[in-house]
């Protein structure tokens, strides 16, 4: 019985350090997403001053808390996009362009409710792109 309890408390300590190395594995991963969504540049036009040649890398969309009209590129209401960016493309994301958005009905919403009720959410869509050298 005292074999069977040591072998259980050292599973337990074992579990322990591998849940810890999960833990810091994590928020690792999270502070990477988090510089490389900080350092995005998002543009409604074609271009992104001071970076002439782009590399496109595919279509983005996400939720973003008013349009992009408002916004400027540091705005937290693009990070939606900018995570969507990170989530399909990695740390390869340098920018955002030709952003808009749209207003998504909610399932509890009728089609003639305006833009900006409680019922629905904007949706911000661009092109994402990895600046040249």
């Amino acid at each position: 019985m005292k074999w069977a309890m040591t072998i259980l408390l050292a599973l337990a300590i074992a579990g322990c350090g591998e849940v810890k190395q999960e833990e810091a594995k994590i928020a690792a991963n999270n502070a990477a997403e988090e510089a490389a969504v900080k350092r995005m540049i998002v543009s409604q036009g074609e271009t992104i001053p001071g970076h002439p040649k782009l590399t496109e890398l595919g279509k983005v969309q996400g939720i973003c808390g008013r349009p992009p009209a408002y916004d400027d590129a540091s705005s937290s209401a693009s990070v939606g996009l900018k995570h969507a960016a990170y989530d399909r493309f990695g740390d390869k994301v340098d920018g955002i362009i030709r952003v808009d958005s749209f207003f998504v009905i909610g399932n509890a919403a009728s089609a003639t409710m305006e833009p900006g009720s409680s019922e629905g959410h904007m949706e911000c869509r661009g092109t994402a792109v990895h600046f040249e050298q």
